[in-house]
């Protein structure tokens, strides 16, 4: 039986990739989240790149992402 790939916005994906930024581990963020430490790990090579997507394809605004940021 196959499991149903999950789809994250892409502010949940920001909200992750800052903590990781603010200190915490990726394991532990991993862990709290439900998340594999292989696509956090993505999630934060693609921001880094400015590519970081939503569920859908949805790309967050500039402004948006840095009142993410900002939380």
């Amino acid at each position: 039986m196959k499991i149903a790939k999950q789809a994250y916005t892409v502010e949940f994906k920001y909200l992750a990739v800052k903590r990781v930024k603010d200190g915490q581990g990726v394991g532990r963020v991993c862990r709290e989240l439900g998340l594999s430490d292989q696509t956090l790990r993505n999630w934060i090579k693609a921001a880094a790149q400015g590519k970081l997507n939503g569920a859908g394809g949805i790309v967050m605004s500039y402004s948006k992402r840095l009142d993410c940021l900002t939380m």
